[in-house]
């Protein structure tokens, strides 16, 4: 028989708000989606196999101390009343600020935060069990379940490594969101130096060289014409820079349901913003019946390989083919610019190459790319038509 009210960790002092994980949700904030997504892959399935009544998952946010219920599943409208969490002599109160994976058996009056509905239950059990973040308690996972026969010591087992589980999702979300955070501020300082570095310098040097010519113009003098144009020539030259910076800062969806029509509407914008020549070659059928996962990496890679012949290559043509061969759907962008540059020591390299090949790995595919230095650069994209499980 299972014992009750069982304590399997060590006890420890009450903890403050502050040690609970500082990113939970409050009740403004609804869970995420990935977050949602995978308790659903596991406790869905969880709750039919053990035969439980209810699953949830409770989170406390650090910075102001409230809890939200953040997922549900099962019979039951809820197991426990989240208003009634902050009670030290609550059920899951005491779970959470005890570090105790607790057991009771039903029928059970003495717990207020308890569904009625379980309190004059016959038979049967509800548990908790904390979530740790950062080796500290951050939210109370629960289950009820109203079966004759109690808990087996494998079934308990299973449940604490459940907990641990969703420990594990939830520091693998706030590693991903500081990873991001990280890379939006590594953008902005790599945007903001290549403004400073490039475009402003140049608007910079327009500003003189017209000043220049206003003078020659006063004073006479017979170069005045030809500098005039030489300004003329370098803020075209600049704009064309803006655009394409505009062009890689446009926010990165798929607008359509279909990949080749997103293909041709970064066409359409790149022709707008580069004057640059592309042709396409390919139907929409080379992409029927992708998944979803592959449609939107192909879409970002053209994005990037677009963005980056607009920022770096001073192409005049570019040359785009999308075909299937075997059991692979195939991208390739072909450009006649200057090709890649070797980096030059102690100056950052971007992201963006890093990025597409990450990409293209996440679905099963891979990139490849050719460069020769003044004639071009061919960049191969390729996914599975089938993706594998």
């Amino acid at each position: 028989m299972m014992p009750v009210e069982t304590n399997n960790n060590p006890q420890v002092d009450e903890l403050s708000s502050e040690n609970a994980i500082d990113d939970a949700p409050n009740h403004n904030t609804p869970a995420s989606v990935f977050r949602i997504d995978n308790l659903s892959e596991v406790l869905d399935p969880l709750c039919a196999l053990l035969n439980l009544d209810a699953c949830e998952v409770h989170l406390r946010n650090r910075r102001n101390g409230e809890w939200e219920s953040i997922f549900h599943i099962g019979r039951l409208d809820f197991i426990w009343l989240i208003e009634k969490i902050t009670d030290k002599n609550s059920f899951l109160g005491r779970s959470f600020q005890k570090n105790e994976n607790r057991v009771i058996n039903l029928p059970n009056r003495r717990f207020s935060d308890l569904n009625p509905a379980l309190q004059t239950r016959s038979y049967g059990q509800a548990a908790a069990y904390p979530i740790y973040f950062d080796q500290l308690p951050a939210g109370v996972f629960s289950i009820a379940h109203s079966r004759k026969n109690l808990l087996s010591e494998n079934e308990v087992h299973f449940l604490r490594m459940t907990s641990e589980w969703i420990s594990g999702i939830i520091a693998y979300e706030r590693e991903s969101q500081q990873q991001r955070a990280k890379i939006i501020t590594e953008e902005r300082e790599r945007i903001g130096m290549d403004l400073h570095d490039g475009i402003i310098q140049s608007l910079y040097g327009i500003g003189l060289s017209m000043e220049n010519a206003r003078h020659g113009l006063e004073n006479g003098k017979k170069d005045t014409i030809h500098q005039i144009d030489t300004s003329l020539e370098a803020l075209q030259s600049a704009i064309a820079d803006i655009r394409a910076y505009i062009l890689d800062l446009r926010p990165r969806q798929l607008r359509h349901s279909n990949l080749f029509d997103g293909m041709q509407s970064l066409i359409r914008e790149f022709r707008a913003n580069t004057m640059v020549d592309v042709e396409l070659e390919g139907t929409a059928d080379e992409v029927a019946n992708l998944e979803g996962e592959q449609i939107e990496a192909l879409y970002h890679i053209f994005q990037e390989a677009l963005s980056n012949t607009a920022k770096h290559a001073k192409a005049t043509k570019v040359s785009v083919r999308l075909w299937r061969r075997e059991d692979r759907l195939l991208l390739r962008i072909l450009d006649n610019g200057k090709g890649i540059e070797t980096p030059k020591p102690g100056r950052r390299v971007g992201h963006g190459l890093s990025n597409m090949q990450a990409r293209a790995e996440g679905v099963g595919g891979g990139i490849e790319i050719i460069s020769i230095r003044n004639q071009g650069t061919q960049l191969t994209a390729w996914v599975p038509l089938e993706r594998k499980r």
